[in-house]
């Protein structure tokens, strides 16, 4: 098992309930986004606008939006955002992003 039940139920908990979300996009995430067309940059903020889980297999998702433009909206993996590190839940999101890529790479 990758992912914590009880702690992922309590993080999504706690995200639901701090929506909309600041973050930044991973630089990997930045090249993906702008292969698909949208131009976004690296230091550029992003809104979490929805909190997703897709199982143990593909973890805590987030419906992300983008400042400027209103008809892109795209769902990517938590583990490839940023959320700022003055924000109350950044600790708690850092800690699942680096247990489940510490998993996902032991895993392999």
């Amino acid at each position: 098992m990758i992912d914590d039940p009880a702690t992922v139920t309590a993080l999504l908990r706690q995200m639901e309930g701090q929506l909309p979300i600041p973050a930044l996009a991973t630089t990997a995430l930045v090249r993906t986004l702008r292969k698909s067309g949208i131009e976004i940059a690296s230091t550029r903020s992003v809104q979490i606008e929805q909190i997703l889980y897709l199982g143990d297999e593909g973890g805590i998702a987030c419906g992300i939006t983008f400042p400027g433009q209103a008809d892109n909206a795209v769902v990517v993996s938590l583990t490839h955002l940023r959320v700022q590190s003055n924000h109350p839940l950044a600790k708690a999101v850092r800690a699942y992003q680096s247990e489940r890529t510490r998993k996902l790479v032991r895993d392999r």
